[in-house]
């Protein structure tokens, strides 16, 4: 049986960062965009990067990054940028041809010509991310939405995909079970409000897809 992997994402305090990675977290994902209430600074993000990069895999969550936020990315220390926008196959490559970091390009999936798009990126990105597509006035990505995943039945990919959007204890053995990927990710799902981690949910969350 191979073995399942999760990713917490929209961290924002070294406590809840040290509690998933000795829950057995195996990313934890920092959101730099300002509109999200898991958006997290720079300054914040480093000292805390800075602490546990050796314990776990980071994840930069950028939402069409440009260069500037690139660096500074490299300069904190994390070993993988999300790119969570609409970033072009041609930005993609520039992104990876100017650094070292592993990428995962999320993809917003309302129908399967969505995947399809996906495709389009495989040779490129290290991992993708297969969240509900989000309607206009919502955020990129964190609205606790799920997408029908019946569309992923069939999808072969040279690349691991995380299945994400609108996770949580009481859907993610469904999702485990479905057998559709090894990789989970989650933010909303284990919030006591938005953008407040809570530490059982976190725990909870994993422990099922571990266990």
């Amino acid at each position: 049986m191979s073995e399942n992997y999760v990713k917490i994402c929209g961290l924002k305090s070294e406590d809840t960062a040290v509690h998933a990675i000795n829950s057995k977290a195996d990313y934890l994902g920092f959101i730099f965009y300002p509109q999200s209430p898991r958006n997290i600074s720079f300054e914040d993000s480093s000292k805390i990067i800075h602490k546990i990069k050796d314990k776990v895999s980071t994840v930069a969550v950028t939402v069409d990054p440009d260069d500037s936020i690139i660096s500074k990315i490299i300069e904190i220390g994390f070993s993988i940028i999300q790119l969570h926008g609409n970033e072009s196959l041609e930005r993609v490559r520039e992104i990876k041809a100017s650094s070292s970091l592993k990428i995962i390009k999320s993809f917003g999936i309302e129908n399967k010509s969505d995947l399809e798009k996906a495709k389009t990126y495989e040779e490129i990105v290290n991992y993708f991310l297969f969240d509900a597509k989000p309607r206009e006035a919502e955020l990129p990505g964190g609205n606790a939405k799920t997408f029908e995943w019946s569309f992923l039945n069939g999808f072969n990919s040279k690349k691991e995909f995380f299945l994400s959007g609108g996770l949580n204890i009481e859907n993610v053995e469904t999702a485990v079970n479905s057998n559709l990927t090894n990789f989970f990710d989650v933010s909303s799902g284990v919030e006591s409000s938005p953008g407040v981690k809570d530490k059982q949910k976190i725990s909870e969350f994993i422990n099922k897809i571990k266990n």
